[in-house]
């Protein structure tokens, strides 16, 4: 019985699977960004709704207002969200922070009653709406991800987007934006590059400027 000869691939044939090998690559690392995109907005989606219900069990026994109208006079949205805690309606500072953002908590609150250590310099990734009440407009923007700008209404950086950086945008140029009717969606900007906004909603006016032709932004505390 004659034994057969075990054949090798030959360098054309390598090649040929290789480069088959690196089309399905290329192919499967976008799906996989988008389906990695989705997941983490779902969350930071989920994270945007229990701060504004949690703003809004605040408002419950402050005749309506949120804590940035404290009396120690809240200069970021830090400040603000950390009088939730110490009020004892969040336990958690986790919520504040975000998937695919630099600013996401260690949940180390310190200690009863101050809470110092509480959503610190880079422990929140969301801005708020200065001023606002349970009884404001509807649609006032409440909560939103930190802008890349102060001024209303605020613009974030799309050049950014998916990186760690202050002021990005998600892949796509889309923002997750809280209402004050405690609705929360994931907006399309009006462009996927440069500083951009919320498109326009006719009239000149967009999603912010609806609610209120001038407003303050509560932003985040960074290094």
């Amino acid at each position: 019985m004659k034994k057969q000869m075990q054949r090798g691939f030959t360098l054309i044939e390598l090649l040929v699977v290789i480069t088959i090998i690196a089309i399905l690559a290329s192919l499967a690392v976008p799906t996989y960004n988008t389906i990695q995109d989705k997941s983490n907005q779902v969350k930071a989606t989920s994270n945007c709704r229990q701060i504004i219900s949690s703003l809004k069990l605040y408002a419950g026994d402050n005749s309506g207002a949120y804590p940035d109208s404290d009396p120690s006079q809240p200069t970021t949205s830090n400040d603000a969200f950390r009088i939730l805690i110490r009020q004892e309606i969040i336990q958690d500072e986790r919520i504040f922070g975000c998937p695919a953002s630099k600013f996401n908590g260690d949940n180390n609150i310190g200690t009863a009653p101050e809470y110092a250590e509480a959503v610190e310099s880079n422990e929140n990734h969301w801005a708020m709406t200065v001023g606002q009440t349970e009884s404001s407009s509807s649609v006032m923007p409440l909560v939103f991800e930190n802008p890349a700008t102060q001024a209303w209404p605020p613009q974030w950086n799309a050049d950014y987007a998916g990186q760690l950086q202050p002021g990005r945008s998600w892949r796509g140029g889309k923002i997750i934006i809280g209402l004050n009717d405690d609705s929360v969606s994931v907006v399309k900007l009006e462009a996927t590059k440069g500083m951009v906004g919320p498109p326009d909603l006719g009239s000149g006016n967009n999603m912010f400027t609806q609610a209120a032709e001038n407003a303050e932004i509560l932003n985040i505390l960074t290094n």
